[in-house]
């Protein structure tokens, strides 16, 4: 009888000595802890993104050593565009889905006093306006 006493006692004891110790759990994480080791992971994240577009000296500036001369519309969806890359002048063909070249020009068909932008609003506007002021100059 005594033996199944001592024998009981052991397993209880041993059940306390094997039993794993109780981990904290999500509710014991503050909300310091969740946050900021992610916003130091996006902060991380941005400040490479800039680093990599400052120091990358391989890529060109977007735009350089192009410039479109003219451009008319064809239809609602494709137009022509005369771009100069360098010193060629090339005629190309834009749709929603491709640009395709039509021809390459050895010289250029326009002289270069009007290769202004076209679509550069602002230079149009101000030649407007010096282009009334001369006309109510005159008239007066």
């Amino acid at each position: 009888m005594a033996i199944r006493y001592y024998s009981l006692l052991t397993c209880l004891f041993a059940a306390r000595v094997f039993a794993e110790e109780e981990k904290p759990g999500i509710e014991d994480l503050s909300l310091m802890q969740v946050v900021m080791p992610l916003l130091l992971v996006i902060i991380l994240i941005f400040v490479l993104a800039w680093l990599v577009k400052k120091i990358n000296p391989g890529s060109p500036t977007l735009g350089q050593g192009i410039t479109v001369i003219a451009s008319a519309p064809l239809s609602s969806h494709a137009r022509v565009c005369l771009i100069r890359v360098g010193d060629k002048d090339i005629l190309v063909g834009v749709t929603s889905h491709q640009v395709t070249p039509v021809y390459t020009f050895e010289e250029s068909p326009v002289p270069t006093a009007h290769t202004e932008n076209p679509q550069d609003f602002a230079h149009h506007f101000k030649r407007m306006l010096k282009g009334n002021r001369k006309e109510e100059k005159g008239e007066s």
